[in-house]
């Protein structure tokens, strides 16, 4: 793998746990204060993906969101 997709799939960790967290902190009852704080904070790491990934497929902004869904969605197509 080459080095320049660390940078995406180490965002995508962190958003991934951030939502598992998320979601087992609504399953607990947590406070409405930290679940939002959480949720934003995932909201952002994904949104961190979303660039960091347009710029390394070198996609302007605004074609950068559609390309990627566009993949994601053929992804779960074909299964």
């Amino acid at each position: 793998m080459k080095l320049k997709w660390m940078l995406p799939i180490g965002l995508f960790a962190l958003s991934l746990a951030t939502w598992i967290a998320f979601g087992i902190a609504v399953a607990m009852h947590v406070e409405r204060k930290v679940l939002i704080a959480m949720a934003a904070f995932g909201a952002l790491a994904l949104e961190g993906v979303m660039w960091s990934t347009a710029a390394i497929l070198g996609v302007s902004a605004f074609q950068a969101r559609r390309q990627i869904w566009g993949r994601v969605r053929a992804v779960f197509q074909r299964a």
